[in-house]
């Protein structure tokens, strides 16, 4: 399995059979279309052809989808809607279409009167904001007794104003009964910042009264449109506020109430979405007065297919091989047990079209470096089971099922390092045995405890790196070959076979036989020379030799790499240490009730911390070994994920 092929398809056709054909093509949902508008620049073709778009239609679908779209968060806002953990799509036979289409008006009456309720909603809210913007400025003057709609005598003018906080108000009014003469200048109210006043002076004096004050910082508030006193407006105020709120909680019950229609406006929701794609890809078109020009991308083993959609048609077509200087895009295929590790595959980047797909190759290796860093039978158990109600429970789709199928095989890696490793929730087996029954029971590894030998474990880490590392270099050299470049191939990753593996045998090799060290110390000579004569041969004059040079460097970026395995030992160690650290606190306590009680309170929230953490390193570090040190290697990158024209829904699963 590998990344599938791809033809490119050019397709002239009637204008009369458009509509079937792309009705078809979008349940075919295997050839993806391209943009044709390019070619307009093309003299040939901007004067025969023109781009086959209605902006009007695709404008108006848009509007009802908005509708549509936004009548469904309406509901969400305020109906008693139950969420599962995962959001799936409904699965809806191909056969209902008909129904959901009769359904449309229906459907569009229910938006129209959701988003109705929801403008009400609106209104009312910016209504009772008003009530709470009126009863906040009123507030500070809850102490002023004269109507507000007075503002003086025949004689006299009252008014009212702020000053600041900082200002020296009895000294203010001792100066103005000095300045002026007969004024009142009374302060009603205050805050942190502002003092609430009212002022009565003579009419005829009113003017030097203001430019008195404003030198002091007074700004005039007035109460425009209000009449009766402050506390009368307050009343008046909290029983409009109550009317309204009374009438906002009838209107959400009425929107909650319409729940029931949520699934109709999905189905239309999605309806509209089919229909906007349908005339969008209309712009990927050229035409002319009675003919059409489509070309796309179909993979190469469903050319029978689509050859007999078009025949159908009337079509006029073409099949041929990508050129060196188009992009194609990329379908990856995978056995059904590697599928969920396209998942780390993609989190990257897709491989180039003529690269390399390596996910059934690094798959194996991912479930192992995951279960090596968690290396807890209990929490591997949990995750699998997990994961397997998941998966059984809801009908996931796409990277969502990618990644918990991921899981469940991660778990169940993690459960058979866990078994060898002896670590069932750390060491809870004899520490609760020890606590609560007085005689420990043991659970011995199957293989060994790397707490009382992490060497072994740092020996096993490196090892399953070296091999690592040397399969992607094998596709490295695998490609140079498929390119015709067997020297390349050689030189640049078969001297470094030789080499690493000199290194390993001669440094090594000693423990199990000493010639097998001299065996390594020869092998590392032939690699490094070859590495030195053949480092530089891409090069003129002396930069022969300054890249041979520069080629035996990267020994210490392949010691690097190798050395980065290393985390498979840190990791692991830190599951199993904090682990047992969480057990030992749960005993603390000693036994009987209490210290049972507490030990599964300690339990459940150490152990749920240390496997959530853990997890998530090592999805992070399992990731991070085969991005860095295993496509570091050899991976193209930059491919742009093949989207054929189908049915694309949100809410609906349309089934055959």
């Amino acid at each position: 399995m590998s990344i599938i092929k791809m033809q490119r398809v050019a397709v002239i056709g009637l204008d009369t059979e458009k509509e079937k054909l792309m009705n078809q093509l979008m349940d075919f949902g295997a050839v993806e279309l391209t943009d044709q508008s390019g070619k307009l620049s093309e003299e040939i073709w901007a004067d025969n052809t023109s781009v086959d778009e209605d902006r009007e239609k695709v404008s108006a679908i848009e509007a009802k989808l908005n509708r549509a779209e936004q009548s469904l968060e309406v509901i969400e806002k305020y109906g008693d809607i139950k969420h599962p953990l995962f959001k799936t799509r409904r699965s809806v036979k191909k056969s209902q279409m008909g129904r959901m289409l009769a359904d449309e008006n229906a459907n569009e009456k229910n938006v129209d009167y959701i988003l109705g309720l929801n403008e009400k909603i609106h209104s009312l809210n910016e209504k009772l904001n008003k009530l709470n913007q009126d009863a906040a400025s009123l507030n500070p003057w809850v102490n002023y007794d004269p109507p507000l709609e007075i503002t003086g005598t025949g004689t006299t003018a009252l008014f009212t104003g702020v000053l600041p906080a900082g200002a020296d108000t009895e000294g203010l009014s001792a100066h103005l009964e000095e300045e002026i003469g007969t004024v009142l200048f009374k302060v009603v109210g205050s805050d942190k910042d502002m003092f609430y006043t009212a002022v009565l002076t003579p009419e005829e004096r009113q003017d030097d009264v203001l430019a008195e004050l404003k030198q002091s910082g007074f700004s005039q508030v007035t109460f425009k449109g209000m009449t009766g006193t402050v506390s009368e407006n307050l009343k008046r105020i909290e029983g409009e506020k109550d009317v309204l709120e009374k009438e906002i909680k009838e209107t959400a019950d009425e929107i909650a109430a319409t729940a029931g229609m949520k699934n109709g406006i999905e189905e239309y929701s999605d309806i509209l979405s089919i229909d906007l794609d349908k005339e969008k890809i209309r712009a990927k078109l050229l035409k002319t007065r009675k003919t059409f020009f489509i070309e796309g991308w179909v993979p190469e083993r469903c050319i029978p297919e689509a050859s007999a959609i078009l025949d159908e048609n009337g079509c006029y077509y073409t099949f041929r091989d990508p050129l060196d200087d188009e992009e194609v895009p990329v379908l990856m295929e995978n056995t059904k047990m590697v599928v969920p590790f396209e998942a780390v595959t993609e989190m990257y980047s897709l491989p180039a079209y003529y690269g390399f797909d390596p996910t059934r190759i690094f798959a194996l290796f991912y479930a192992v470096f995951f279960g090596m860093m968690l290396s807890d039978a209990g929490y591997g158990i949990l995750m699998a089971v997990g994961c397997f109600v998941a998966l059984k429970k809801f009908d996931l789709e796409g990277m969502t099922y990618k990644m918990v199928k991921m899981f469940f095989y991660c778990g169940i890696s993690t459960t058979i390092w866990g078994a060898l490793f002896g670590g069932w929730f750390g060491d809870i087996v004899p520490v609760f045995t020890r606590t609560f029954l007085g005689k420990e029971v043991a659970v011995s590894p199957l293989w060994f405890n790397p707490l009382d030998d992490p060497m072994k474990l740092l020996i096993l880490s490196l090892a399953l790196g070296v091999v690592h590392i040397f399969i992607g270099m094998g596709i490295k050299a695998y490609m140079q070959i498929k390119e015709g470049k067997w020297l390349d191939a050689i030189c640049d990753e078969g001297f470094w076979y030789v080499t690493i593996i000199g290194l390993i045998a001669w440094l090594g090799g000693g423990t199990i036989s000493d010639s097998l060290t001299t065996v390594g110390m020869y092998m590392s000579i032939i690699g490094g020379a070859g590495l030195l004569l053949t480092g530089g041969r891409h090069n003129k004059g002396f930069g022969k030799i300054t890249g041979g040079l520069s080629n035996i460097y990267n020994i210490t970026s392949y010691m690097s790499d190798i050395l980065s395995y290393a985390r498979l030992l840190a990791l692991g160690l830190a599951t199993g240490v904090i682990a047992q650290v969480v057990n030992t606190m749960g005993t603390l306590f000693g036994g009987g009730i209490g210290g049972l009680i507490a030990l599964t309170i300690i339990f459940l929230f150490g152990h749920t911390l240390n496997l959530a953490i853990n997890a998530l390193g090592a999805f992070i570090h399992a990731s991070r070994l085969q991005y860095v040190e295993f496509f570091g290697k050899f991976y193209e990158d930059g491919g742009e994920p093949f989207d054929p024209f189908r049915r694309k829904t949100k809410y609906i699963k349309l089934e055959d």
